[in-house]
């Protein structure tokens, strides 16, 4: 708030009432004998009423500051609350303890009422002086408003217990047949010299405020603090040279007493009651000043929404259609005219209404102003509704705010048809793809288990046929040494054909995966590659695990046998580990090595077509199939693979499951 001159009493008038009050209290102070003709007879209702009066003001100081500025409050305001609200509840210690009160009148029931009086005038001699240095003001949370009057609140209450409960603990203030003791006066020459420094700074602050018209940094006239100080120093006087409860000084105290109290109302709460009503006035000025540039600004608005290629609505709570663009109405087939004042239910399918009507009430209830939907074209509860009944997908984001207690939502949205044509068209390739790489995979086995067996079983006997034969020619005792030479040499070339017969038939199709199941090829993987490449291989399985039907067991042995391979080309790996386990639903494997590991871009390029093999097969199975690799510490291959049904079982057994795969693919 502003600190011009019309804000505070004049100067010249505030030193006038100084000088005089001055004046007249120097003239009292030095006419005793005067003022002792002077008796109050029944001083205990005077005073009472006095103190009461003053209690009163200094409570309505703390109400007022306390709710000046709404949940945010300034922190001058809630310590000038608390500090009054602490001087009025020690205030009415001392009034309800004044000797003559009914239960007070002993000369310990004085020293418990003075050293309440004394607590509760050092607060506000301490509020004041803080104030006349000035600080600069800040804005306060509410918990922490709490936390600060929550603690004054403690030490009052210690304090008054100490003086009620404990008051031997405290120097005396009052002796009875004595009356004050030389520590309360002490106690109040030093208030009377804070009160007449604050005065002085709340002066200068004054003078030059008036004078340079500069801002002030808390919400108060300085002047009005000014007088309140001086009177509380004056009032500190008159209460220090009584000598009886009847005396005039006490009443002239108590008299200078109240008129501080009405100047710290004047200054601090009438301030702190009109400054945010100021703050108002200013800002609707401002508004005033500014409704062309609202106007401006909000045909600039209207034609960004008029001309945006996106669907734009706003409805209210009712969701009713306040506002919709050309866009908007293009979309759905109308005018703009036809939808402004109509339900939002008329763009929404008839079986999404009442699910569309609780998305957007719990939306709004949530507190969260923004939010994207149907970004999948799957989210079939955002779907539109044209003007000819046709439906289609949306879109869209929601915002939600709140305009003088009124809820509106605006909904921002394209036609993604477009886009849900083109995914499905997507999935349905990729789903082709899947099935046709299946197929493939079922027919390469095929043709590899068919060509090794008849490697095996055709070739493989007419070799070994044809050693057998050479065999019985090298009996014949009329062959030459050198007929006998190039019989052996043929025995040699025949023995070598066999072992990469063999060879090439266990890489077409292990017998051992035929003979013995999947269990027992694996040994003989790891043992076959362990000894060719001299790579510690080893393999943790349990042969229970790893019964199953011809083509997981295939695919499996295929996906380690690749992995191996992998591992020889390109790991320069020392140890390689091969482990299964199972749950009641899955089978999971890993193959870890120690080598150099595999870089992420290595990993995600389309050409290593060893680990696209592996994921194909992986995801026939309909399993999970993740690489984890960094670069030198190895890599680790996890698959997760479910465990068919027993119907499944029995027909991928019969040959049925190839069959199915085959026609699907033809019916594609």
């Amino acid at each position: 708030m502003s600190s011009s001159g019309k804000h505070h009493p004049n100067l010249n008038r505030a030193r006038l009432l100084a000088v005089l009050l001055i004046f007249f209290s120097l003239a009292g102070w030095m006419n005793q004998a005067f003022l002792s003709q002077f008796i109050v007879s029944n001083p205990l209702p005077v005073h009472t009423l006095l103190e009461t009066v003053t209690i009163i003001i200094f409570t309505s100081v703390f109400i007022v500051c306390w709710n000046a500025f709404g949940s945010t409050r300034k922190i001058s305001s809630v310590i000038l609350a608390v500090a009054f609200l602490c001087t009025a509840i020690l205030g009415f210690a001392h009034a309800i303890s004044f000797m003559g009160m009914p239960g007070f009148d002993t000369a310990i029931d004085m020293h418990k009422s003075f050293s309440a009086w004394l607590a509760s005038r050092a607060i506000v001699a301490a509020t004041l002086l803080g104030l006349a240095f000035d600080p600069e003001d800040a804005d306060i949370s509410q918990s922490q408003s709490y936390a600060i009057l929550l603690s004054a609140l403690t030490g009052t209450a210690l304090w008054a217990g100490l003086i009620f409960f404990f008051p031997h603990m405290i120097p005396l203030t009052y002796v009875e047949h004595l009356g004050q003791t030389w520590f309360k006066v002490a106690c109040e020459v030093g208030l009377i010299g804070i009160n007449l420094l604050s005065a002085y700074l709340f002066y200068q602050h004054a003078s030059k405020l008036e004078t340079s018209n500069s801002a002030e940094h808390l919400h108060i006239n300085r002047l009005p603090l000014f007088l309140a100080s001086l009177l509380l120093a004056v009032s500190e006087v008159y209460f220090c040279i009584y000598t009886e409860t009847n005396d005039v000084n006490i009443v002239l105290g108590h008299l200078m007493q109240l008129m501080a109290a009405i100047a710290i109302y004047r200054s601090m709460v009438a301030v702190n009651i009109h400054t945010p009503y100021a703050q108002l006035a200013e800002s609707s000025k401002q508004l005033e000043l500014s409704a062309e540039e609202l106007r401006i600004e909000r045909e600039r608005l209207s034609r960004m929404i008029d001309t945006a290629i996106d669907g734009i609505i706003t409805v209210n709570e009712e969701q009713k259609i306040i506002l919709i663009n050309p866009a908007a109405a293009g979309i759905f087939g109308y005018e703009v005219g036809q939808l402004e004042g109509s339900s939002l239910d008329r763009l929404i399918p008839m079986r999404h209404r009442h699910a569309h009507g609780s998305h957007v009430k719990k939306f709004g209830e949530t507190g969260v102003t923004r939010r994207k939907m149907g970004t999948h074209y799957e989210d079939f509860y955002v779907t539109g509704c044209r003007a000819d009944g046709g439906e289609f997908p949306i879109e869209a984001s929601i915002a939600h705010q709140l305009e003088n207690g009124k809820r509106f939502y605006t909904v921002i949205f394209r036609d993604i048809t477009d886009r849900k044509i083109a995914k499905e068209k997507m999935a349905a390739y990729h789903e082709e793809l899947s099935q046709l790489s299946g197929v493939l995979q079922s027919i390469r086995e095929e043709e590899r288990k068919h060509i090794a067996r008849e490697l095996h079983d055709d070739l493989g006997q007419l070799l070994a046929a044809l050693r057998m034969d050479l065999s019985l020619l090298q009996r014949d005792n009329q062959l030459t040494a050198r007929n006998e030479s190039t019989i052996q040499s043929m025995d040699q070339l025949i023995l070598s054909a066999i072992t990469t017969l063999r060879r090439i038939a266990t890489d077409l199709r292990p017998r051992a995966l035929d003979e013995g199941g999947l269990y027992f090829a694996l040994q003989t993987l790891q043992k076959e590659f362990s000894q060719r490449h001299q790579i510690h291989c080893e393999l943790i399985a349990d042969e229970e695990q790893l019964i199953l039907d011809d083509a997981q067991s295939t695919a499996i042995f295929r996906i380690v046998q690749e992995s191996l391979t992998n591992v020889a080309r390109h790991a320069q790996a020392e140890t390689v580990h091969i482990e299964f386990s199972e749950t009641e639903t899955h089978l999971k494997f890993t193959i870890c090595d120690d080598g150099r590991g595999i870089e992420e871009e290595d990993i995600r390029k389309t050409r290593s077509f060893g680990l696209v093999g592996m994921r194909e097969r992986v995801k026939a199975m309909h399993g999970t199939f993740t690489v984890h690799s960094n670069t030198g510490e190895g890599t680790c291959l996890s698959i997760k693979l479910p465990r068919l049904h027993a119907d499944h079982e029995k027909r991928m057994q019969t040959g049925e499951f190839h069959t199915m795969l085959i026609q699907q693919d033809l019916k594609h």
